[in-house]
């Protein structure tokens, strides 16, 4: 099975809801969303590897923790944006990539048009963060998980708000148990289902469309 968890906590809960009722406007819906991605954050960053360093302190010489991972974010254009706040704010030495996709109206597939991300000659330590707010299809993730893995990268997370039992289900079959050991996914809720038009239900609608105002 694909490595997912599920984010439980009184808060997460609070915000989501706010997120998703349809009466929330934009500034409040920013602010759920933000505080949101601090949540998320310091649940995925609990994972991170450690160093042991020696510092002075005002009195004498003790030892103390640095964190050895190297991060990367990868917001999915433009929603994933949205979860840049909590994960920049915590960490702010985190390199921020971008990848943007769109789908071919004739074979649905996803469709690169905007890629950057930093060059490493060592992987070993690389923990690479994806943000995807809305896990539906799963196919912008799916892209962007494989496109990653055939970069060599070893330590693949994604985020998500939301995701539909479809989307975790192609993500399962898509994978073999090798690359799923690669991956974790973490969320907020494993909603119902998708919609006849590819809307998670009882999801929150477009989080793109609300939180920018289009």
């Amino acid at each position: 099975m694909v490595n997912y968890t599920i984010v439980d906590h009184p808060l997460v809960s609070h915000y989501l809801t706010a997120l998703r009722n349809k009466n929330t406007l934009k500034p409040e819906f920013k602010e759920s969303l933000d505080k949101l991605s601090f949540l998320l954050a310091s649940h995925v960053y609990s994972t991170l590897k450690t160093e042991d360093i020696t510092v002075q302190t005002p009195l004498k010489k003790c030892k103390g923790k640095t964190i050895k991972h190297k991060v990367v974010l990868l917001p999915i254009l433009r929603a994933g944006l949205g979860l840049l706040q909590g994960f920049t704010s915590l960490l702010p030495g985190v390199t921020v990539s971008h990848i943007g996709l769109y789908r071919d109206e004739e074979s649905l597939r996803p469709i690169k048009y905007y890629f950057k991300f930093p060059e490493f000659k060592n992987k070993d330590n690389l923990k690479v963060i994806i943000l995807d707010p809305m896990v539906a299809t799963g196919g912008s993730s799916i892209f962007t998980i494989e496109y990653l893995m055939n970069m060599g990268i070893k330590d693949i997370n994604l985020v998500s708000l939301l995701c539909a039992p479809e989307g975790i289900n192609a993500i399962e079959k898509r994978f073999n148990n090798v690359q799923k050991k690669l991956l974790k996914i973490y969320t907020c809720s494993v909603d119902e289902k998708l919609n006849e038009k590819g809307y998670i239900l009882p999801g929150l609608g477009d989080a793109g469309d609300r939180l920018f105002g289009t």
